[in-house]
């Protein structure tokens, strides 16, 4: 957290340090102001000029030219905090092009309230996923990286918001409880909660796409302690050479929830698709050790094998 002091006046501002130290309304304001600036309805300078405003709480006044001379401190405050939020959000590329700095996995905006009723998104690291939610949820993020279409943010945060469930306080009593306080994910009702979510503004929407792209670059190199080890899920994301062009034609997540429902380790299709992602990712990962040791002990053999 940046803290800026102007003495003369006796204020004190604290500013994030980047989008994972925002608070709900200052991740959307500057989530609404990226999207803009991606859509090209505003310039990269007036981006910075207008994230200072939103994060410092200032409001533009309406100065008359021929009365009110220019503050020239001001500007230069201005300029400077302009470059403290652009070396900290922003990683800027030799071509000039800057990408977003994501690198967090908890919520920033744990619940929302469209219209009149919350919504209720994932817990930090989603730890409330199931399974079949986050490869839907996958699906629409890559389709909208690939196609731009707005309609995918809605149905992204449709995926992943919910309503309360109404039986929740007598759910959490029992021991089975798994911690999330959303109505169970059906896919069917999709459509009806993405309207509604067209009543939300730009930057929850896009805040969302940016939260889920920020837990997919932690979770492709994640180390996740498991007892008294620590799990690389890095090796779940690297490819080999030999095979990259099956593995870009195959279907990412959903084969995987395909093979567990055939080999009946968590139950049928439904049941898997309700499996916690992170059970998932953890059985992913031991299959994944078990076929390695299986590879180099193949090799060995192989090498001790007379020619």
């Amino acid at each position: 957290m940046h803290v800026i002091s102007f003495p003369e006046n006796n204020i004190t501002r604290y500013i994030p340090d980047n989008l994972s130290e925002c608070d709900p309304q200052q991740y959307i304001d500057i989530c609404e102001l990226i999207f803009k600036y991606q859509c090209q309805k505003i310039t990269y300078q007036e981006l910075l000029t207008h994230s200072v405003y939103k994060l410092m709480n200032m409001k533009v006044a309406k100065n008359n030219p021929k009365t009110t001379p220019p503050d020239s401190n001001k500007e230069v405050n201005i300029i400077l905090i302009q470059e403290l939020i652009e070396a900290s959000f922003f990683n800027i590329k030799e071509d000039g092009t800057f990408e977003i700095i994501l690198n967090y996995i908890d919520n920033p905006i744990p619940f929302f309230k469209p219209l009149w009723q919350t919504y209720y998104g994932p817990t930090n690291g989603f730890m409330n996923i199931k399974f079949g939610e986050y490869t839907d949820a996958l699906r629409l993020f890559l389709e909208f990286n690939t196609t731009g279409e707005i309609k995918l943010l809605y149905d992204l945060a449709a995926t992943l918001y919910r309503k309360k469930n109404r039986f929740h306080f007598i759910l959490k009593n029992r021991d089975n409880y798994d911690g999330d306080c959303r109505r169970k994910y059906n896919q069917h009702h999709l459509e009806s909660r993405a309207k509604t979510f067209q009543y939300a503004p730009l930057g929850f929407i896009y805040g969302i796409y940016l939260y889920f792209a920020s837990f997919q670059k932690f979770v492709s190199s994640a180390e996740v302690p498991w007892g008294d080890k620590t799990l690389n899920l890095s090796i779940l994301f690297e490819s080999n050479n030999e095979v990259s062009e099956i593995e870009a034609s195959d279907i990412g997540l959903d084969s995987v929830l395909f093979a567990m429902a055939e080999t009946g380790a968590f139950g049928d299709f439904e049941k898997v698709q309700n499996t916690p992602f992170w059970t998932i990712m953890i059985r992913m990962y031991d299959s994944k050790i078990n076929n390695l040791k299986q590879e180099k002990l193949q090799e060995n053999a192989n090498s001790q094998s007379p020619s």
